[in-house]
């Protein structure tokens, strides 16, 4: 992060404008650096510049005190995928978009939405929900406060989780025996039916099902058809184990800690914009994904509510353990699974397991 004076006719406009306001006073101009390891085009980067930065600027343009120098360090610049949580940490960004899937060491505790499949494929009332939790619960926050960071929201682009095949599906039964790429918590889903996890990453999705390394992926719309997944494994399983809360918005502590107050209210004010944004435009996405697959080749074939019922009864409680592993690094993990539950269930969600039971 870096202050500075705007100069020439930049400043010339920014003093008319500050005068208008708050007269005798320039604006100030502060530096701040983000990060991610994807790409401009990662739905999570293209609303951070399209929905969060318009947002941000807007709110410091009405007092004219204070303006953003943007400077963008998407796609390996900085880091790539995964870095971005210790890169920020490390002072080499002041501001980015972590994925917290990849760091369950640290933010287990935001693994919430993976512990509990068949719940929700509401991506704003996961991301809301969790962001009041942190309120709720903040010993949820342990994992950034721990490594020099505010969090300022949670965030989400996966909409639901489906499996792809590169096989017919006549059920359930059918993926016994087989393997299925996949990455972190999601694994687990596949338990319940017999077939087996192959821990990848997406990248390496489409090599692995082309070459025979495993039979399928569980994957969202978006990401498949992307990957252009679907060629290797044409049948869309509509299975619903629903959507997840996969990233944060970091800051770097000593950055937020150096910013005037009117900027910090302008950033918290903003996530809030960009968490809802980002959010719609994933579910959005997610429809339009499934289409084109079809228009392409790909079949989907949905499974029976009374099957899935079935898939959720059979899988291990896998939120139990992942309340108890919260609970081992101070967090009231119980607690916040219990009220989790609690509010999809007040948001008319249909849950077919009660993770939070005790079974």
């Amino acid at each position: 992060m870096r202050f500075e004076n705007l100069g020439g006719k930049a400043l010339a406009s920014m003093m008319l404008l500050a005068s208008l306001t708050t007269p005798g006073l320039a604006t100030e101009t502060i530096r701040l650096t983000t990060v991610s390891g994807y790409p401009a085009t990662a739905d999570w980067v293209k609303m951070f510049e399209e929905s969060f930065v318009p947002a941000v600027n807007e709110r410091l343009a009405a007092t004219g005190n204070y303006a953003i120098d943007w400077v963008y360090g998407w796609g390996g610049s900085i880091v790539n995928p995964r870095g971005e949580f210790d890169a920020i940490e490390a002072g080499l960004a002041d501001i980015g978009v972590v994925q917290t899937v990849f760091h369950p060491d640290r933010l287990r505790a935001f693994d919430i939405a993976y512990a509990t499949p068949f719940v929700t494929t509401d991506l704003d009332l996961i991301t809301r929900t969790v962001n009041d939790l942190t309120v709720q619960f903040p010993e949820m926050l342990y994992g950034f406060s721990d490594n020099g960071q505010i969090m300022l929201t949670t965030l989400a682009a996966v909409d639901n989780y489906q499996i792809l095949l590169n096989g017919e599906f006549t059920g359930p039964e059918s993926l016994r025996g087989l393997r299925l790429g996949g990455a972190g918590m999601n694994l687990r889903y596949i338990e319940a039916v017999g077939a087996t996890g192959v821990s990848s990453g997406l990248a390496d999705f489409y090599n692995g099902i082309s070459t025979g390394i495993y039979d399928g992926a569980i994957v969202w719309a978006t990401a498949a058809r992307a990957f252009r997944l679907y060629e290797a494994a044409p049948t869309y399983v509509t299975v619903d184990f629903g959507g997840v809360n996969s990233m944060a918005l970091g800051v770097n502590e000593r950055v937020w800690n150096g910013l005037p107050e009117e900027v910090q209210v302008a950033l918290r004010d903003s996530a809030e914009v960009y968490r809802h944004a980002l959010a719609r435009y994933s579910m959005d996405e997610a429809a339009a994904a499934v289409a084109a697959m079809v228009a392409d080749g790909a079949t989907v074939v949905d499974v029976s509510d009374e099957d899935r019922a079935a898939w959720a009864a059979g899988l291990p409680n896998i939120a139990q353990e992942w309340a108890a592993e919260v609970e081992a690094r101070g967090a009231p993990g119980h607690e916040i699974l219990s009220a989790y539950i609690a509010a999809m269930e007040a948001a008319g969600q249909t849950v077919l397991r009660d993770w939070s039971a005790q079974d």
